[in-house]
């Protein structure tokens, strides 16, 4: 019997050829890729839940429900994934966009996208680019803030190699106390490179979850949820809890209302920051601006993905899948 010795290199030639399937044309070769958490790419993971993606491939469109994007100072640069949205610090550049009524209607949900970000500047003298910058809004005309904004806060001093990414949402529903929340996500040691980021709320449990690079985040800051002991996750209450065991029984803060219905959507501001407002309650603040960073492969589910649903979205979209 003939033994046949193969060496690393033409180890790695056959398994190459291996990944190649003839399409049954000379000039074609299809290349068929193993699956990766069990999916052929990104789009595919929590399909039937997903209400809204823009992947700012050098345009605003929405490819779930074909919304278009109205810009001002909109650029565009290389991203995680083909192209993505590039914010200034010395120009005001923001998108709204209408009709994304599927965002306006969530009770729970998940937030994914890739953010390239030098982080916030302390807003001593306000200026474009200086404190805290404006990613993603839920328009609420009405009101000083929006229903739903996620943003940069302004630093923290104190940790020069850390950002922070606050979630602002309401809850009107009838019972909540606590009506507005906003859960601090804090991010270190990912200046000015592309990093993964996923919010998650669970209706049903009421937890909040925060993602960077696929897995549990170390650091999401709540009401009675410190920074140790609860890494990446907490219960989010409708009423004072009095401590992190929920001594007082308050209620969960259960499936979101934002009390109304709501269908326009703010890219790279708040909406307080706009020419002109988008809020009848206020203008410009001191200590606000429009996003500098960078954004990518924004996504909206109307469920909180599971962590084997987030590492799959990364290792796809890190893959370019």
């Amino acid at each position: 019997m003939k033994t046949i010795r193969l060496t690393s290199f033409s180890l790695a030639i056959a398994l190459s050829v291996g990944l190649m399937v003839g399409c049954g044309d000379d000039d074609k070769t299809t290349y068929t890729l193993p699956p990766i958490g069990g999916y052929n790419s990104s789009d595919e993971v929590s399909s039937s839940n997903l209400v809204a993606k823009w992947s700012f491939d050098g345009n605003l469109n929405e490819s779930v429900n074909g919304l278009t994007g109205t810009p001002t100072g909109a650029a565009f640069t290389a991203g995680a994934k083909g192209q993505a949205w590039e914010g200034s610090s010395t120009e005001s550049r923001y998108a709204t966009v209408d009709g994304a009524s599927a965002i306006g209607a969530l009770s729970s949900f998940s937030f994914s996208f890739w953010i390239n970000t030098a982080g916030t500047i302390a807003p001593e003298v306000p200026g474009q680019g200086k404190g805290a910058q404006g990613i993603f809004a839920l328009v609420k005309p009405n009101a000083f803030w929006g229903a739903m904004n996620l943003f940069l806060e302004n630093p923290d001093a104190s940790k020069p190699n850390r950002f922070l990414i606050k979630l602002l949402m309401e809850n009107k529903r009838s019972g909540v106390v606590w009506q507005s929340q906003s859960p601090v996500f804090n991010v270190d040691n990912a200046m000015n490179t592309w990093t993964h980021i996923v919010f998650t709320y669970d209706a049903a449990t009421s937890k909040m979850s925060a993602y960077q690079g696929g897995v549990l985040g170390a650091s999401l800051s709540g009401p009675y949820s410190p920074e140790t002991g609860y890494p990446g996750t907490y219960t989010v209450y409708a009423n004072d809890p009095g401590d992190a065991s929920n001594m007082n029984g308050a209620a969960l803060y259960g499936n979101l209302d934002f009390g109304g219905s709501y269908s326009k959507v703010l890219f790279g501001s708040m909406q307080f920051e706009t020419t002109p407002s988008l809020t009848s309650e206020a203008g410009g603040q001191d200590w606000a601006t429009s996003f500098a960073g960078k954004l990518d492969e924004f996504r909206v589910y109307k469920a909180a993905l599971t962590p084997a649903e987030v590492n799959a979205i990364f290792e796809l979209e890190k893959a370019g899948r």
